[in-house]
């Protein structure tokens, strides 16, 4: 029997639900019996499947840790909307890591994951939890806010409006998240996972990520959560149409990030880790000290 591309994916990393925070969230934990592991938030919307390449590249060499945050791929997702708050994703993804470090840690994260990563390390420093966390690597990241204020106007829209606006808003949503040379059958199949995403947790995090008074305080948290212990390194896609390269610049000279650990990528937008997934595994495997 021919597997569907979801289904593959089900079958190669499993389906773990585990209870966090009295939330039941699908975890994919690999056991490579290292002392090193490296976890994966995914952004707003997406799931930990979207760096399936990624965690295929790094399972043999180290724990892997990859969360479908609450309401995500095949996490639960209750109609509660205070669920799904930056806040909410934040605690859980403390919550992961505390229960799954080990003695060498790293973190990749996208989007709106690296805002929970960055709170993450804000709050191991305040709790003096030093010399944990050895190295990240951020995609998809900037000074501005990810979405514009239409989103906040769209976020007060009862959730089955949003539901039937949803196929008008695909092909500009497409044109952000796909460079024009990307794979139409990548486009369709992330497409097909995506519409399962709930409208009542979309509103909610659509609502934060146009929040700049909130942007710019997380991003000030991860500011302060960055030491010079930590590696870091990020990455943007060329035709990102959620941050320009520009904003991500600007982040990496606010934290004092050297530009040759700042890596823009050709022929890729907001999802290079799908878009082009060997160059970002070069690039993670380079931090981690594995390559």
């Amino acid at each position: 029997m021919t597997l569907s591309p979801l289904e593959e994916e089900r079958a190669e990393f499993g389906y773990n639900i585990e209870a966090i925070r009295g939330k039941s969230l699908r975890i994919i934990a690999t056991d490579s019996s290292s002392s090193r592991c490296v976890f994966f938030f995914h952004g707003g919307g997406g799931r930990a499947c979207q760096f399936k390449h990624q965690i295929r590249a790094l399972k043999d060499k180290s724990d892997v840790v990859a969360v479908d945050f609450l309401g995500h791929g095949d996490s639960k997702a209750p109609n509660q909307p205070n669920l799904y708050t930056e806040e909410e994703h934040f605690q859980d993804a403390y919550e992961i890591f505390m229960k799954y470090k080990k003695s060498e840690n790293y973190i990749v994260s996208h989007c709106y994951g690296v805002i929970h990563s960055m709170r993450l390390l804000k709050r191991l420093r305040s709790e003096n939890i030093h010399g944990v966390v050895q190295g990240c690597v951020f995609i998809s990241i900037g000074v501005n806010c990810p979405v514009g204020s239409s989103a906040s106007t769209l976020s007060m829209l009862p959730s089955f409006a949003l539901e039937w606006l949803r196929p008008l808003a695909r092909s500009s949503s497409n044109a952000k998240l796909f460079a024009p040379q990307t794979s139409p059958d990548l486009i369709a199949f992330e497409n097909s996972i995506s519409n399962n995403n709930r409208m009542y947790m979309m509103k909610v995090i659509g609502a934060d990520c146009s929040n700049t008074e909130s942007w710019t305080h997380w991003l000030q948290e991860g500011k302060e959560g960055i030491g010079d212990d930590i590696k870091v390194d990020f990455i943007i896609g060329e035709s990102d149409g959620f941050f320009p390269v520009s904003s991500t610049q600007e982040l990496c000279v606010q934290y004092g990030v050297s530009e040759e650990r700042l890596h823009v990528i050709s022929d890729a937008a907001h999802l290079p880790m799908l878009e082009k997934p060997d160059i970002v595994c070069s690039i993670i495997k380079k931090c981690i000290g594995i390559e």
